[in-house]
């Protein structure tokens, strides 16, 4: 039995995640479900889209992921399912997908159809586990909806390249738990550009001309540790997802603070790099 994996805006206050599992079991009494997220920002496709990138290449091939987020049906909303790295995605055609796309082509894509032969309430609830016991039970796509030729894709998720190849336009799409800024400019995309060119990142009045390769490179070991005073100390790395982050050494948002409040970095801020 594949594994069905749960990524949602729902939060854990209201009864919506508990029901989904419950009408899963009730399609299919030995599902393995595995919670991604839940606390994706309401409605934040471009969040929502880092995390399914950065997380389903985990789990085994064959796995379903249904993604709850901004999942409310309309005529620019409709349901899809695609077959993508030998992984099915259950979601709304609302550019979720959009960072992994652009890497991998899918294999196969449709709009669902199905729920056009019953009244459904609610998108994720009726509609997605259906088609994901669909699938877990060895169906195929074509049973649930027609073929389609494209899906939407999210243009902000992509940074702009100017012609003359000397600077890349960024933007924040993801701000983690410890308050750590996510750009959307790749570690692939930084060096074929860049060529190992001399560069300069700039996030709002914050300079840098170096990329760490560990957190910790900002730590001078030789000194005593009850005489060092490296938190607070902010870096620019490639995260372990291989996007440019802007951070703050063992960042806190308790104490000594994140990128996110020190720098005042928020959700589609710039982040641009500059080549010498």
């Amino acid at each position: 039995m594949p594994l069905i994996t749960l990524t949602t805006d729902f939060g854990l206050k209201d009864h919506f995640v508990g029901a989904i599992k419950g009408a899963i079991f009730t399609e299919l009494s030995d599902a393995r479900i595995v919670d991604i997220s839940h606390q994706i920002t309401p409605f934040s496709v471009t969040e929502a889209a880092y995390i399914i990138k950065n997380s389903y290449i985990n789990f085994p091939k064959g796995s379903i992921h249904v993604i709850g987020v901004d999942a409310e049906l309309s005529l620019e909303n409709k349901p899809i399912a695609i077959l993508l790295d030998e992984h099915f995605f259950i979601c709304c055609d609302n550019g979720i997908l959009s960072l992994i796309t652009s890497e991998i082509r899918p294999e196969k894509m449709i709009e669902i159809t199905i729920q056009n032969t019953y009244e459904n309430r609610y998108t994720t609830l009726d509609i997605f586990v259906k088609v994901a016991g669909h699938l877990a039970r060895g169906g195929t796509l074509e049973v649930v909806g027609k073929k389609i030729d494209s899906i939407k894709e999210i243009t902000e998720i992509q940074p702009f390249i100017y012609s003359e190849k000397n600077q890349i336009i960024g933007s924040v799409i993801y701000i983690d738990n410890f308050g750590n800024v996510v750009s959307n400019i790749s570690k692939k995309l930084f060096n074929d550009v860049g060529k190992g060119r001399d560069f300069e990142i700039i996030a709002r009045n914050y300079k840098f001309e170096k990329i760490q390769k560990k957190y910790n490179d900002l730590v001078d070991f030789t000194v005593p540790q009850d005489q060092r005073h490296d938190d607070g100390k902010k870096l620019a790395i490639f995260n372990s997802a291989d996007y440019l982050e802007i951070s703050v050494y063992r960042s806190n948002l308790k104490t000594v603070g994140g990128a996110s409040t020190l720098l005042g970095l928020k959700y589609r801020d710039n982040i641009i790099v500059k080549f010498k």
